[in-house]
């Protein structure tokens, strides 16, 4: 392991011909345009690059290391997503029953109807809670946090509409799993027993302080501007305003940098890991769900996880997104192609991505949180390493070296733009 030379402290290690990459994440810190921050690849089962640099601790001098435990976000929602997926491998979920045949109580104030898939794409209404609730009361008090979600009345008509779960998300989701797991383990103590002791991923829903110290603490990159960001919101203020409120111990996003916070089970915005593991994650999710021989998801869920299910304005982002099954995805425009990746962006600059047609695991993470960055493959001006990692891929297919073209992915951000591809 080699460090790099730079202006800023890197470290980290790129096979033969991803050297691009390094050379971005280099120059991203020289620029300023990241202070502190990983990138992970993985290909075809294989980790090819893993690069880390910038301060974890600006205050102490305290630099990113091999091991640094990012908090990554609502990235942690791909890991919720495939929970859900897991048990409906199992046979013990389906997305097409409504959460009424799981939950009884949760057919309150017209969500009779609501399906698992409703609820998972984020088409339920429930985004937001009108009553009062603390995110730790998903680890002191579940039992009455579910009460508090079940009598929640939808924001709008389940089905007619759809807008971002920030935080209730994984909260819903992790009332389902309690009921209908065997063992009656909450979903991020599932993740850990099914999905990330099996695969040796190095990756928590809600940190065990014994391991705080290894957590990069989380600044803001720059002021922002709320007013500005009020007065140009299309989407549903009301959203807006009662998702800023609620739940009340997680009123900022700094809030991370509280042990009490950060240990919390919550698969909506908890998930804390290395790059490496967030990259290898989703490198078996594009490896069609399988690693070195053992199977995270049927294929089929692979392929169902992947696919739009919702798409165009969304009420509570105030801008186009697209939707699976508690993903985000991303298509994307290739030599006159329409593809697909899949993962799920993080508060600030994080992300975790899949792509199956290259058998792709990608992860990014910072602690130098940028307020205006927006989910999407070009959305983060840190994330061009994402890009780069593409041109050895393209020099090692056969159809691409015959032609002795770059693979150019082109995020198509609107569903129009989809459509019209």
């Amino acid at each position: 392991m080699s460090r790099a030379k730079t202006k800023i402290y890197v470290d980290g290690f790129v096979k033969p011909g991803f050297e691009k990459i390094l050379q971005t994440f280099k120059y991203n810190l020289d620029q300023g345009l990241e202070r502190g921050g990983a990138f992970a690849a993985y290909y075809k089962g294989e980790l090819v690059a893993n690069v880390w640099g910038g301060t974890a601790d600006g205050k102490s001098g305290v630099f990113w290391k091999k091991d640094s435990l990012p908090c990554f976000y609502s990235t942690t929602k791909s890991m919720s997503a495939v929970v859900i997926a897991h048990l409906v491998d199992r046979g013990l979920l389906n997305y097409a029953e409504k959460v009424k045949t799981y939950w009884p109580e949760f057919a309150q104030n017209g969500k009779e109807s609501v399906s698992l898939e409703q609820l998972i794409s984020n088409q339920a209404g429930v985004a937001a809670c009108d009553e009062k609730f603390q995110m730790a009361m998903v680890q002191d008090n579940p039992n009455k946090l579910g009460e508090i979600l079940a009598k929640q009345r939808p924001l709008w008509k389940p089905g007619t509409n759809h807008g971002y779960h920030p935080i209730t998300f994984a909260l819903y989701l992790d009332q389902i799993v309690r009921r209908v797991d065997p063992k009656r383990r909450s979903l991020g103590l599932y993740f850990k027993e099914e999905i990330a002791d099996p695969f040796d991923l190095e990756f928590y829903i809600g940190l065990p302080k014994s391991l705080y110290y290894r957590a990069p603490r989380v600044v803001m990159m720059k002021k922002f501007d709320v007013a500005d960001y009020i007065a140009n919101f299309k989407g549903d203020l009301k959203i807006l305003e009662m998702t800023s409120d609620n739940p009340t111990d997680f009123r900022s996003v700094r809030r991370m940098n509280d042990p009490d916070i950060r240990c919390l089970p919550v698969g909506s915005v908890c998930g804390h890991g290395t790059a490496e593991a967030v990259a290898k994650f989703h490198g078996i999710l594009g490896n069609g769900g399988v690693h070195e021989g053992k199977r995270m998801l049927s294929t089929e869920s692979i392929r169902r996880i992947q696919e739009m299910k919702v798409g165009g304005f969304d009420l509570s982002f105030s801008m186009d997104g697209m939707w699976s099954l508690g993903t985000m995805v991303f298509p994307v425009f290739e030599d006159g192609k329409k593809m697909t990746m899949f993962g799920h962006g993080g508060y600030g600059g994080q992300m975790g991505l899949a792509d199956s047609h290259y058998k792709v695991g990608l992860a990014y993470a910072t602690n130098h949180l940028d307020a205006t960055s927006r989910a999407g493959a070009d959305a983060d001006k840190r994330w061009p390493s994402i890009g780069t990692f593409y041109l050895p891929i393209a020099g090692a297919l056969p159809a691409q070296r015959e032609h002795g073209l770059p693979v150019e992915k082109r995020p198509l951000k609107a569903v129009i733009k989809l459509q019209k591809a």
